[in-house]
C-alpha cells in the first residue's frame, strides 16, 4: 500500500528503455528533457485526438493541483488526528463506569440484541472496569505512536479500529464530531500520513521524492468527504431560519447548554447576528468551493481553509461543544497546498527568526524543523566518462548552479536509490498509489457520496448495502442546526425520596459520582445550565433519553442510579426509595419576550 513514485506521466515503455543507461552529459540532458517533458498521457491523447494544447495540458495539471494533497499537510493531518482522539479518550475515560461497562446505563446485552456483528466493537468482551481501562489504554498507546509517526500506517489501522468501537460501545454519547473523527481516520488509512514528520521517517528514511504531493483516490476521498460535511448540511439547512428571516444563529445562541458568555453576549445585537447567519450559509457554500478551484490554486485553496478555519473558531469562541469545533478547524491543514508550504512558510520563518528574541540553541532548533519541513530538491552527481547508473543527491545547504548555469535553491539533504532516476520537477510530478489502493477508496467514494444523497432527498440504499456503513462506521447524517436551530433549552431534575422521606435532586450527585452532593429540589431554571450536566457526553446522554423513545435506556438508567446511590448510602435516612426523571424545557422567543416552561416525567422508578 506503499505510495509508488512516477516522475513522469509523460515516460512511455520505449522512453524507459532508451534512458536505461545513459553514458555522457549529452544523453543526460536528452533524457532529461523527455522526464521533464510537459507533455502527459492525456496531453498525448488530446492531440491525436485534435484537441488544443491549451486543454490538453490545463485539464490534467488542473486535476492533480486540485486533488493531490501535500505529505506535509497529511504529517499536520496525522498530528490533528491523534491528538484529537488522545483529548476524547480524557474526555470519555472520566465517564468509563458509568458509559462503558455493565454496572453503568448502558449494559452490553442490550447493544448485543439490538446491533449484533453490524456494529461490532472489541469493547464487547467485557463489561468491567479493567478491561474498558486496557482498551482506552491501547487506544491511547496507539494515538501516541500515531502522534509521532511510528509505524503510521499500521497504528492508523489500530486507532480507527479503536475508536469505532468505543462509539459503537455507546452510540447514546455520539453527535456530529464523532462521525466526523472516525471518518477522516478511515480515509487516511489509504494515505501516507507518515511519509513526513514521522519516527518511520528517520528510522527508515525513504527514497527522496520528486514531488511533495500524493495524487490517488484517496486523497479526492479525504477532500470530497470533508466537503460533503458542509454542502450538505447546507442542503439540510432549509427552514427560514436560515434561508429567509436569518434568526438561526439567535436561536443557536439561545440554547443555554451549549452556549459560552460570548454567544450570550451577542444576543444583545439580532441585526448583527441576522447578517452572521448570511454569513454563515455562505462559507459553507463557497468556502469548499474555494478548495476545488482550478485556478491559483494555492492561495486561493489556502484562503478557502483559512475562511473555514474562522468558522469554527467562531463556534469555539460562543459555544461549548467540546472538541467538534477543534476538530472541524484543524482537519482543513490537510487541504493546505506546496504553494503554503513553499511559499508562506519560508516568509513567516523570516519574519520569526527577525522579531522572536530567540536563544542561539533555540534558533538553530528552529531552523532545524523549518529546513525538516522544506520540499527536496534534486541535483545530478557527475558520474564521470564510465558507464552506469546515473546517481541523484539532494541539493546540500547552500545553493548551487548545474553545469547548464540554471541555479537551484538550497535544500535539506535525503538519500536516493541509484535505481532511481527523477528528473527536474515539473508540474505533473506527482506520487501515486497502487491500483487496489485506488479502487478501494473510489468504491467507498461512491458509497459515502450516495450515503449522503440518502440524506437530502428520497433516494435510499439498497438493503444489501446498508451493512457495509454500519460495518466499517461509514454511517453519516449531516444536520448539524437543519433544518432549524433548536428553540428549547433543557435541564433535568431528579427528584428522589429517600428513606426518611426527604427529597433531593440526585442529578449532580449521579453524573459527578459524588456522594456529598445532595441537592434540594428546585423547579427553577439553573442560573448556569452547562455546569448541572458536567461534560458535554452527559448532555448527549441524556438529551438521547428525552428525544428518542427509548424505554429500555431509562429503565437501565434508573437501575444505574438506584445502584449508584444506594452502594453510598446502604442503610439509614438517606437510602433511596424511588424518583422520578424530569425533563425541563423553555421555548426561545425572539424580541426578548417572555420565555415560556414545561417539563413532562421520563421516567419514574422505585429502586428494590
Amino acid at each position: 500500500m506503499k505510495p509508488r513514485v512516477e516522475p513522469s506521466e509523460g515516460i512511455t515503455t520505449e522512453s524507459t528503455e532508451a534512458l536505461a543507461a545513459p553514458t555522457d552529459l549529452a544523453a543526460f540532458h536528452a533524457q532529461d528533457d523527455v522526464l521533464g517533458g510537459t507533455e502527459t498521457r492525456w496531453s498525448a491523447r488530446a492531440a491525436r485526438r485534435g484537441v488544443t494544447s491549451l486543454v490538453s495540458r490545463w485539464v490534467p495539471t488542473s486535476v492533480l493541483e486540485i486533488f493531490a494533497a501535500d505529505v506535509r499537510s497529511l504529517a499536520a493531518l496525522r498530528i490533528v488526528l491523534a491528538v484529537i482522539v488522545l483529548v476524547d479518550l480524557a474526555g470519555r475515560a472520566r465517564n468509563l463506569l458509568a458509559h462503558y461497562t455493565d454496572d453503568g446505563v448502558l449494559p452490553r446485552h442490550i447493544l448485543l440484541d439490538e446491533a449484533g456483528i453490524l456494529r461490532p466493537s472489541l469493547n464487547w468482551i467485557g463489561g468491567t472496569t479493567v478491561v474498558q481501562t486496557l482498551l482506552f489504554g491501547i487506544t491511547a498507546l496507539a494515538a501516541v505512536a500515531l502522534l509521532v509517526g511510528y509505524r503510521t500506517r499500521v497504528m492508523n489501522v489500530v486507532v480507527w479500529v479503536m475508536v469505532l468501537s468505543i462509539q459503537n460501545r455507546n452510540p447514546f454519547v455520539l453527535s456530529a464530531e464523532d462521525a466526523l473523527l472516525r471518518l477522516l481516520l478511515f480515509w487516511s488509512m489509504f494515505l501516507p500520513l507518515g511519509a513526513w514528520w514521522s519516527v518511520d521517517s528517520l528510522r527508515d528514511p525513504p527514497a527522496p521524492r520528486v514531488s511533495m504531493r500524493v495524487l490517488s483516490m484517496a486523497s479526492a476521498g479525504l477532500f470530497l468527504q470533508i466537503a460533503f460535511v458542509y454542502w450538505f448540511t447546507v442542503i439540510r439547512k432549509s427552514g427560514p431560519e436560515w434561508r429567509i428571516d436569518g434568526t438561526a444563529i439567535y436561536y443557536a445562541l439561545s440554547v443555554d447548554q451549549i452556549t459560552g458568555s460570548i454567544g450570550s453576549y451577542l444576543l444583545q445585537f439580532p441585526a448583527l447576528l441576522r447578517v452572521l447567519t448570511f454569513a454563515v450559509l455562505g462559507i459553507e457554500v463557497i468556502g469548499p468551493l474555494l478548495l476545488f478551484c482550478p485556478v491559483a490554486t494555492g492561495p486561493v485553496r489556502t484562503a478557502g481553509v483559512l475562511m473555514i478555519m474562522s468558522l469554527h473558531f467562531g463556534i469555539l469562541l460562543t459555544m461549548m461543544i467540546w472538541v467538534f469545533p477543534w476538530l472541524s478547524a484543524f482537519c482543513m491543514v490537510c487541504f493546505l497546498p506546496s504553494w503554503f508550504w513553499d511559499q508562506v512558510m519560508p516568509q513567516l520563518r523570516a519574519v520569526v527568526s527577525m522579531h522572536a528574541n530567540l536563544g542561539k540553541r533555540f534558533r538553530s532548533t528552529v531552523a532545524s524543523v523549518a529546513q525538516a519541513w522544506a520540499a527536496p530538491r534534486w541535483r545530478r552527481l557527475s558520474t564521470g566518462e564510465s558507464a552506469g547508473p546515473l546517481l541523484f543527491a539532494a541539493s546540500t545547504p547552500s545553493a548551487y548552479a548545474d553545469q547548464r548555469g540554471v541555479a537551484h535553491p538550497a535544500h535539506r539533504t535525503m538519500p536516493w536509490s541509484t535505481q532511481s532516476r527523477p528528473g527536474p520537477e515539473n508540474p505533473m510530478t506527482v506520487m501515486r498509489s497502487s491500483l487496489a489502493v485506488n479502487l478501494f477508496a473510489f468504491f467507498f467514494l461512491g458509497y459515502v457520496f450516495f450515503m449522503n444523497v440518502t440524506t437530502v432527498s428520497d433516494y435510499t440504499m439498497p438493503t444489501y448495502a446498508r451493512p457495509l456503513g454500519e460495518l466499517l462506521g461509514l454511517r453519516q447524517d449531516w444536520s448539524m442546526f437543519a433544518p432549524a436551530p433548536r428553540k428549547v433549552t433543557d435541564w433535568f431534575v431528579i427528584p428522589g425520596t429517600l428513606h426518611d422521606g426527604r427529597q433531593v435532586d440526585l442529578l449532580a450527585s449521579i453524573i459527578n459520582r459524588n456522594p456529598d452532593l445532595i441537592q434540594s429540589v428546585s423547579w427553577k431554571k439553573p442560573p448556569h445550565i452547562p455546569t448541572t450536566f458536567r461534560d458535554l457526553y452527559w448532555v448527549k446522554y441524556l438529551l438521547a433519553l428525552e428525544y428518542g423513545d427509548w424505554e429500555s435506556r431509562r429503565l437501565y438508567f434508573g437501575k444505574y442510579i438506584c445502584r449508584t446511590w444506594n452502594a453510598w448510602h446502604p442503610d439509614g435516612p438517606l437510602h433511596l426509595q424511588t424518583f422520578q426523571i424530569l425533563a425541563f424545557k423553555e421555548r426561545t422567543v425572539l424580541d426578548g419576550g417572555p420565555e415560556t416552561s414545561e417539563h413532562r416525567v421520563l421516567w419514574t422508578h422505585r429502586c428494590r
